[in-house]
């Protein structure tokens, strides 16, 4: 017997529900599914990601500390130059190291890339070349003022002999890191291409050390220890040696009334300083470079004239004096503080050598 009608119209009311209901559900499934593998994934991926940084900053760090254990260890300037080249590969493309000597730069080692030269070996192979900086603005501004520079690849920046050596493009960008020896000798590096400026400014800032060191000892020693180099760098950043500051001051043979002793000023390593005092060094620091940066620049013969009479105060009275006294306003304001002014005018306007300050030179403000 056939149901009646208001039986199939029940039926097919209770079919449209379950298949709804059906269809919800398979809804629901599918976004829970969904979104539980995408978190199990994204977990996943999270993690692998902090493994593959943490692994990466391991191999940095490894990388980094083989470097400057190599370049610690060279035992003279040729040697050096090589292994800064060579240490330098993983940061930076293109490569050349320049030696500076009365101002003018003569390429030592050069390492291009493959699309450049058609695999030859750059640092072997390649003729020495040499120019004056007057003919390339940036190497000029990175000797004078002994800070990393960055420019533009044209020949009036880095002289046309580098641009078609490494075959610039118009529209590149070029690193410059000086390396200070403590003298009117010095080293340069110029980097290109895809490079990583604060790692190359690192090993270029060690490379520098020790020239230092060789130009300080008058020797070229087969190694040194990075606990040496360490202690010597702690040295220089919060502390002034008592004979460093004498040399500076006009001896008085002319008797008379000892004087009171002053109280000495507080003496704390580099890595017991909190974290505000150290950032007080370094503004210290900058502030000292950027002002001696201007006398260089801004009065060049009367440094020359100056350094000529062995009193190069005498030539620069006017500049230092008020630099000396912005200084003590803004940074001579915490135990610990060095004189980065003086410091910084003894190495880069007097090479290292007090004297030529002048016997007027009231010396260092602690």
């Amino acid at each position: 017997m056939p149901p009646s009608a208001p039986t199939a119209t029940w039926r097919r009311v209770c079919e449209e529900y379950c298949s709804r209901l059906i269809e919800d559900l398979e809804q629901q499934v599918e976004s829970e599914v969904e979104s539980r593998v995408t978190a199990a994934i994204g977990a996943r991926l999270h993690a692998a990601l902090a493994d593959s940084a943490g692994e990466c900053r391991r191999v940095v760090a490894e990388e980094l500390n083989q470097a400057v254990r190599r370049l610690r260890q060279a035992a003279d300037s040729d040697e050096l130059y090589a292994v800064l080249l060579d240490v330098t590969t993983p940061f930076c493309e293109q490569a050349a190291v320049f030696s500076i000597h009365e101002r003018v730069a003569r390429a030592e080692r050069i390492r291009r890339s493959a699309e450049v030269h058609d695999g030859e070996n750059g640092a072997a192979s390649l003729p020495a070349f040499e120019f004056p900086v007057s003919q390339a603005a940036a190497f000029s501004t990175a000797i004078d003022t002994r800070d990393p520079v960055i420019a533009m690849s044209t020949p009036a920046e880095v002289s046309g002999q580098l641009v078609s050596l490494f075959g610039h493009r118009p529209d590149e960008r070029v690193c410059l890191f000086p390396l200070h020896g403590g003298g009117e000798s010095t080293a340069l590096l110029y980097a290109a291409g895809e490079l990583h400026a604060p790692l190359l400014e690192l090993l270029s800032e060690v490379a520098g050390l020790q020239l230092r060191s060789w130009s300080v000892s008058g020797s070229a020693p087969a190694t040194t220890t990075a606990v040496q180099s360490e202690s010597r760098l702690a040295d220089a950043l919060v502390s002034i040696s008592g004979s460093f500051a004498k040399s500076a001051e006009p001896e008085n043979t002319s008797p008379a009334a000892p004087a009171l002793p002053a109280a000495p000023r507080q003496h704390t390593e580099w890595w017991n300083l909190s974290r505000e005092e150290q950032q007080m060094h370094l503004a210290a620091q900058r502030f000292a470079r950027v002002k001696v940066a201007e006398m260089r620049l801004g009065k060049p013969d009367a440094l020359r004239s100056g350094r000529k009479e062995r009193n190069i105060y005498a030539s620069l009275q006017p500049q230092i004096d008020p630099a000396r006294e912005k200084f003590r306003e803004r940074h001579m304001t915490t135990p610990t503080m060095v004189d980065y002014l003086h410091l910084e005018l003894v190495r880069s306007l007097a090479d290292d050598d007090a004297i030529l300050l002048g016997p007027n030179y009231p010396g260092p403000l602690v």
